[in-house]
């Protein structure tokens, strides 16, 4: 085994008998690996010098200078998705134990015992963190031992804070695979009051990953994880007991040790087999690798190289968890893939198919151009996203026409909607006031029919993550919307549901206002239905508020948003018999009516 467990101890002996190492065995062992042998670890004791006084030694020099560590710091945050991913914990505490915990700060409690040691009796942490002479001589002891030059690093209660303190200073050469904190004291605010911060910078070139492992009911973390004072660390909740802090039973819980496992123990990658017959794409799968397809394209768009960078990395973490949900998709539903989702399985962007109609096209570019690919992550990209348009209707198959003028119908339409005038591309798009539009939601992502087998329908649940759309593709989405689907949705903008829902089936009116739109601009048939979609919806909007008016307060904040709706609404409406797209009789209102009354002067001639 190349990789070195180091293992940094808590306050007390310095566990000379090794029961860090006992649990961590037991751990692997019951999961199926073998177990470390001693000789593979280093567990330096330190104890000596936090109990001697009068010992002290120079801090030694930070060795982590890397200048622009921006990229290793993307790659960072893709790896912290994968290792959430595979453990599956929550990173927050689910309340274990609350009740129980004694009141009042970490800092000022004593007395409550956990083996040997007084749980809130931090004294020789404090001592550590703001004696800097101290400091130096402990890390300066550790930086004599024979690391190796790749190690897994775990500390655990004091230990986990010299960790952190030790990260920056250690030879170039090393490289952290892992670092595991495990009932770490660390975030406790008595420990950075009146002393430097530890870690003022995290070494992100220099280590993998990090995840604080933590039991809500281990009085020494405060049931707090890291993540607020150090934004590097991953928590992770579990549940080893009541009061219980010890390094063996936080090391044998089966999360901690598969994290020890997948280093020291790597599986070799799954290499998916491929089968000699041609798998079609699912319309689902491919509108995914169209979305996929135009976030890259957009990151050429963006101006703004910093930007276009963060862009690209958060467009890499959300294209990670799509492969591992095809990957499992594919291995635990026994379902082959087609090429193109094997192509992106290796890590390349797939050419994006030829399955779209022109009709059907307009209204994929549509979802695209309001689509934030990369949610939850919010960038300013400017005008990108509708730059990219019209490079990606010509990868579609259709002249770059077809994508200006698909962007003309979106400026069109929210210029109609927005007071102010104007588009605001770079921020989430709004309809009147700030109404979010399809910003927050994706175009179609993987629709896996169902198959047998325990989690072979993970890839639709998994999957929802990729944004607030779920699994609901673009043309889905507009296909819902046409003829009774249409009443249906309308009912729903007023059908008693809170104001995210309606707002949300205003975004889906908003849509179909500009496909339609776009369509006619192409000289394409175009739904002129629509109008009557949007007139159900005016009609039942009004009749909540009116409701509503007799009993809220004015200014209530759900008749403020039923009001903006209706507003948006009539503005949708206007901009429908403006631009042709409501049916004849609508369009000509009173004057049809006045034909229909008044002879022909033709017909009396």
């Amino acid at each position: 085994m190349a990789v070195k467990v180091v293992f940094l101890h808590g306050i007390g002996d310095g566990d000379p008998r090794g029961g860090w190492l006992e649990g961590l065995n037991r751990g692997l062992t019951q999961a199926g690996y073998e177990p470390i042998d001693r000789a593979n670890t280093l567990a330096p004791r330190y104890s000596a010098i936090l109990s001697t006084e009068g010992i002290g030694a120079k801090m030694p020099p930070v060795t982590y200078r890397v200048k622009d560590d921006s990229k290793a710091r993307f790659e960072f945050a893709r790896r912290q998705a994968r290792i959430q991913r595979s453990l599956g914990l929550p990173s927050t505490a689910s309340g274990l134990g609350a009740h129980l915990m004694p009141d009042g700060p970490l800092n000022t409690m004593q007395g409550f015992a956990v083996g040997h040691l007084s749980a809130y009796d931090l004294t020789q942490v404090r001592r550590y963190v703001r004696n800097e002479a101290l400091r130096g001589a402990v890390l300066r002891h550790l930086l004599d031992q024979d690391f190796g030059d790749e190690i897994i690093l775990i500390g655990h209660s004091l230990g986990s804070v010299i960790a952190i303190d030790l990260l920056d200073h250690l030879p170039e050469n090393i490289r952290v695979r892992r670092f595991i904190t495990i009932g770490s004291p660390a975030a406790a605010p008595s420990l950075h009051e009146g002393s430097e911060r530890l870690l003022k910078r995290f070494p992100y070139a220099r280590v993998d990953d990090w995840s604080n492992i933590f039991n809500p009911a281990d009085l020494v973390t405060g049931g707090r994880g890291l993540a607020p004072t150090f934004p590097a660390a991953q928590d992770f909740a579990i549940d080893i007991g009541f009061l219980e802090h010890g390094a063996g039973n936080y090391l044998g819980h089966p999360a901690v040790a598969n994290l020890v496992a997948q280093i020291t123990y790597p599986s070799k990658s799954l290499v998916l087999a491929k089968s000699g017959i041609a798998v079609r794409l699912t319309d689902s799968q491919a509108s995914l690798l169209l979305l996929l397809h135009y976030g890259h394209t957009l990151v050429r768009y963006i101006k703004d190289p910093a930007a276009a960078a963060r862009y690209a990395g958060a467009l890499r973490l959300r294209q990670d968890h799509v492969v591992a949900e095809i990957e499992e998709f594919a291995t635990v539903g026994q379902q082959p893939l087609a090429a193109e989702l094997h192509q992106l399985i290796d890590g390349g962007v797939p050419t994006v198919p030829h399955l779209w109609e022109l009709h059907e096209a307009v209204g994929e570019l549509a979802v695209l151009a309001l689509t934030n690919v990369v949610d939850p992550y919010e960038i300013d990209v400017d005008r990108a996203p509708v730059q990219a348009i019209p490079a990606v209707a010509f990868a579609l198959g259709f002249s770059t026409d077809v994508g200006e003028k698909v962007v003309r119908a979106i400026e069109d339409v929210q210029k109609a909607l927005d007071r102010r005038g104007g588009v605001p591309w770079g921020r989430v798009l709004g309809a009147a006031a700030g109404l979010a539009l399809l910003a927050a939601g994706p175009v179609g992502l993987i629709a896996a029919a169902p198959v047998g087998g325990a989690g072979a329908a993970a890839i639709v649940g998994g999957l929802a993550g990729f944004g607030p759309g779920g699994m609901v593709g673009g043309l889905a989405m507009l296909g819902g919307l046409a003829g009774a689907g249409g009443a249906l949705a309308a009912g729903a903008v007023a059908g008693g549901g809170d104001e995210q829902s309606s707002a949300l089936d205003l975004k889906t009116l908003v849509l179909r206002v500009t496909v339609e739109h776009a369509r006619k601009m192409l000289d394409l048939p175009f739904d002129q239905n629509l109008w009557y979609q949007l007139a159900d919806a005016e009609t039942r909007v009004c009749g909540q508020i009116n409701l509503f008016e007799a009993f809220s307060d004015p200014k209530s904040p759900r008749l403020a948003m039923l009001r903006e709706i209706e507003d948006s609404l009539g503005r949708l409406m206007t901009f429908v018999i403006a631009n042709g797209l409501a049916p004849r009789s609508i369009e000509a209102g009173d004057e049809v009516r006045l034909e229909a009354q008044e002879p022909d002067p033709a017909a009396i001639g």
